[in-house]
């Protein structure tokens, strides 16, 4: 016995270094993780303090960096829970050893996202989406229930729960409830949802992913979103993803009012001329803030889109189409030249697949070949940084050149004699290749930050002056039933604090305390 001991206290020792391999190698690691727990076990539980405090410094210095990256971070987090649950089933060494894993996730600004990403990715998801689409998954109100309450009928998989023993805590020895999570091999969503303590942080960046993704699909196809819905509304509840409904809903009627008023066009139209608008028809109400900075369309564009609304407004009457004009994709053909090995110049047409603002500033070009930068901006109607950024896209494509006048920008259609005689045009330039969002997120953000001051505002009005952990809970208790809801942490409402304290519309004394800054006071 003695021999048995010692050889299991050696082994403890040995595995105590190779924490983290453990954990980043499951489930192949899996025969060693069970020969860690017999061997400790086997030394009378007594090392179980000393592994916690080894694994929780393991993760601090090899996972929680900057260098890490999120998704890799909550990879780890999954096969950690994994890993915990076989050793300890009553979830103490969890908790203790994953703490300062959840409180770095929580202040990384993409955490969320990079969840929801994996959770709804068929293909690369791993864990997550298998998680999502678990056969005995239960909504998440479920899933934190107390199951020795025997609030459910018993079904023909039942268990009985875990011996005293196993209940026990490895670490203080106190026997604890046996959760629906730690019964069901561990509801790992639930935990990454428990980080931020929330659902619906999680539902608003499903709505946000799910807009843009709905509005980059051409082709109106939503079958593979109404499967990751409906897996989503098991988990997160109908009620809570009511407004993803509608949004998917849209974009179904969109195609059989598109499949209707381009049968008419067709009709009406002749063969040099053929309808050549989609449109995808949102509820402006249940989806996210979208992009709406104004533009004023070339003016064969407009026509075009103006053709559109017509049969809109006599199939859907009284009910009126507004644009959102720099939302969308177009398709076009442009002649462009390059030069080939021989130093010959030859021009070709290439499609281009570009935004409506690029359309709106190439298609000028058909009025007259030269345009200045602050000639451009005022026909668009567009900030004249907004023109060079959309510029650049055209210079680069070798479609339009560039040149400096002085101070003034000029732009002109490249031409054939001007390829190589000119090559400097086409540098210096920024590029706005990057991809655009149709969400607007910042100013989905401002609009929820004017909704929370407002309700700030109030209560220092009417309580004089208050702490920042008090505001937090006011606000978590008072917008928890609006449109937009309080999901912003301590860290994140000090920040919006000290932006109104630095717009002079509050004030915050030595103590923490915030008032409102009287007029006048400064």
């Amino acid at each position: 016995a003695q021999l048995e001991y010692a050889a299991s206290e050696c082994f403890v020792h040995v595995r105590m270094n190779e924490l983290f391999d453990l954990v980043t190698d499951y489930p192949e690691s899996l025969p060693a993780v069970r020969e860690l727990q017999l061997a400790l076990d086997r030394t009378g539980r007594i090392f179980y303090e000393t592994l916690a405090f080894e694994w929780r410094q393991a993760l601090v210095q090899r996972l929680i960096h900057p260098g890490a990256q999120t998704s890799q971070i909550i990879d780890v987090y999954i096969n950690t829970i994994k890993v915990l649950r076989e050793m300890d089933p009553s979830g103490e060494l969890l908790q203790v050893v994953t703490q300062p894993v959840r409180e770095y996730l929580r202040g990384r600004n993409d955490c969320v996202r990079c969840i929801i990403t994996s959770l709804t990715d068929e293909e690369g998801g791993g864990d997550l989406y298998e998680e999502l689409k678990r056969q005995d998954a239960k909504p998440l109100e479920e899933a934190q229930l107390d199951e020795e309450d025997e609030e459910e009928p018993p079904t023909f998989d039942w268990q009985p729960p875990p011996s005293i023993l196993q209940r026990r805590g490895v670490i203080t020895g106190q026997v604890g409830k046996v959760s629906s999570s730690s019964r069901r091999a561990g509801d790992i969503l639930s935990m990454l949802v428990g980080i931020y303590g929330s659902k619906e942080l999680f539902v608003n960046e499903y709505r946000i992913m799910l807009a843009d993704k709905l509005l980059s699909n051409l082709e109106y196809n939503t079958d593979a979103e109404v499967h990751k819905l409906e897996l989503l509304k098991l988990r997160f509840g109908e009620s809570s993803l009511r407004s993803c409904e509608v949004m998917v809903k849209d974009i179904d009627d969109s195609k059989r009012i598109h499949t209707n008023i381009r049968s008419t066009l067709e009709l009406n139209s002749s063969r040099d001329d053929p309808p050549v608008v989609d449109a995808a028809i949102v509820s402006h109400i249940f989806w996210p803030h979208l992009q709406r900075d104004s533009m004023k369309h070339h003016k064969k564009i407009q026509s075009k889109l103006d053709q559109f609304c017509k049969e809109y407004e006599k199939l859907k009457n009284p009910r009126r189409l507004v644009w959102m004009q720099q939302l969308g994709t177009v398709e076009m053909e442009v002649e462009a030249y390059e030069t080939d090995a021989d130093g010959n110049v030859t021009s070709y047409v290439k499609d281009v697949t570009c935004t409506p603002a690029h359309a709106t500033l190439l298609a000028n070009f058909e009025d007259k070949s030269q345009w200045t930068l602050e000639e451009l901006s005022t026909e668009a109607a567009m900030s004249e940084e907004m023109v060079r950024k959309r510029m650049g896209f055209w210079v680069n494509q070798r479609v339009v050149q560039v040149n400096r006048v002085g101070e003034d920008m000029i732009y002109s259609l490249v031409s054939a004699s001007e390829v190589n005689s000119n090559d400097h045009s086409f540098i210096d330039h920024n590029d706005d290749d990057e991809q655009e969002l149709a969400v607007s997120l910042g100013a989905h953000e401002e609009e929820e930050m004017k909704v929370y001051e407002s309700y700030i505002v109030g209560m220092l009005s009417n309580l004089g002056q208050l702490p920042l952990q008090r505001i937090h809970t006011m606000l978590k208790t008072f917008v928890s039933g609006s449109e937009h809801n309080y999901d912003k942490t301590p860290n994140q409402l000090a920040v919006f604090l000290q932006q109104l304290c630095k717009e002079e519309k509050l004030e915050v004394g030595p103590d923490g305390m915030y008032k409102l800054l009287k007029k006048g006071a400064k």
